[in-house]
């Protein structure tokens, strides 16, 4: 290991019960590559919502966290064991209750302290919309993957969100009746500060990512070039424009500046992705930025994320999908891949990983 490199954490083990269409299991994973192949609906892209729960305590798929307990059930949960400190993470989901996040057995505060103990890059369906969908997807990507990572950078985004909370609900209270401009004040002086803070760990955080993520899509998108610039959409200082433009925001009743408002464009070759890419170009868009995104983590944290790439071989021709597998391979860390048939890995990786089959939510090893 090189100086200055941390141990890399991984996950040994895994236990779930009563999570979306699984059979309760414990399946033990490879510290590298483990792939899970199966058909449609069996089962494999809840296997990687279990383990991106444990990292990130949001579940993939669903506005609300009770949506993934099994039918016929009121709670579900999801044990792992990371090595190689042996730590027992966990998350329980009630029906009716908020989640319940646990380390060795005890309950945390919140279940977003969770975040950062199990760092994870994910790839999966729903991710397409960082290219073809709204800013507010490609701003969650931002606050998912710099929340695991800095913890400046998660108290920011809480107490902005928090802050943006109270102000929107005094804005359209405001005109209902008269609210003091004091009331205001408190609330948008710990936005400006927490707003200003979150766009400088983006915009830093962009400017990490770009020359990766170019590189990375010029490798496996046969030379088009990749820009990725952070985009803010009412530039000046918050506190400024929060105490100026407050009688036209209490006119639409909603907070127009700051962070929430801002976007993460994506073009290749000077054209947007959303509007002018085709599939392969958006998915290809992606993953490079995915990829871009784990390798500045692991030079930050000082070891690789784990990496969770759901059916990523769909709409990519035999080329990509083979510069696709060279580079997860580089990766570093481990990393989980689900896929309809494991031959669509390579023989590379498939023989360097354990290799799992997804049938009627069981999850049995070949």
């Amino acid at each position: 290991m090189a100086s200055g490199e941390k141990p890399s954490v991984w996950l040994k083990s895994v236990s779930i019960n009563q999570f979306r269409n699984l059979v309760p299991m414990e399946i033990g994973l490879t510290e590298r590559f483990n792939v899970f192949a199966g058909k449609n609906a069996q089962g494999k892209t809840s296997l990687l919502e279990a383990v991106y729960l444990l990292s990130s305590s949001q579940v993939l798929r669903a506005s609300r966290d009770a949506e993934a307990i099994q039918d016929g059930f009121e709670s579900a949960t999801v044990r792992g064991e990371l090595e190689p400190t042996g730590t027992q993470l966990g998350v329980d989901l009630t029906s009716g209750r908020r989640k319940r996040a646990l380390v060795n057995g005890i309950g945390l505060p919140r279940a977003s302290d969770l975040i950062g103990r199990l760092p994870a890059v994910c790839f999966w369906s729903g991710d397409l919309a960082f290219a073809t969908g709204e800013p507010a997807d490609r701003r969650l990507m931002l606050d998912t993957e710099l929340s695991q990572i800095y913890p400046g950078y998660l108290k920011a985004f809480s107490g902005f969100k928090r802050a943006l909370q109270q102000r929107n609900a005094l804005l359209k209270q405001a005109q209902e009746q008269f609210v003091a401009d004091e009331i205001f004040m408190g609330w948008e002086s710990q936005m400006a500060v927490s707003g200003e803070q979150m766009r400088k760990y983006r915009q830093e955080w962009v400017e990490t990512i770009r020359p990766i993520a170019a590189e990375t899509h010029g490798f496996m998108g046969r030379g088009e070039l990749l820009e990725l610039t952070y985009a803010i959409k009412e530039p000046g200082e918050l506190a400024d424009l929060y105490s100026n433009e407050r009688r036209r925001e209490i006119a639409r009743g909603a907070t127009l500046f700051g962070p929430h408002r801002d976007d993460l464009e994506i073009t290749i070759g000077g054209r947007a992705v959303r509007q002018f890419g085709s599939q392969g170009q958006q998915r290809t868009a992606v993953i490079s930025l995915k990829l871009a995104v784990l390798q500045a983590a692991q030079n930050t944290l000082g070891f690789p994320p784990i990496l969770l790439l759901d059916d990523i071989f769909s709409d990519l021709d035999i080329d990509r999908r083979a510069k696709l597998v060279e580079a997860a391979m580089r990766a570093g860390g481990q990393v989980f891949i689900t896929c309809t048939e494991s031959e669509q890995a390579g023989d590379s990786l498939i023989g360097a990983a354990k290799v799992f089959r997804v049938e009627s939510g069981r999850v049995e090893e070949e």
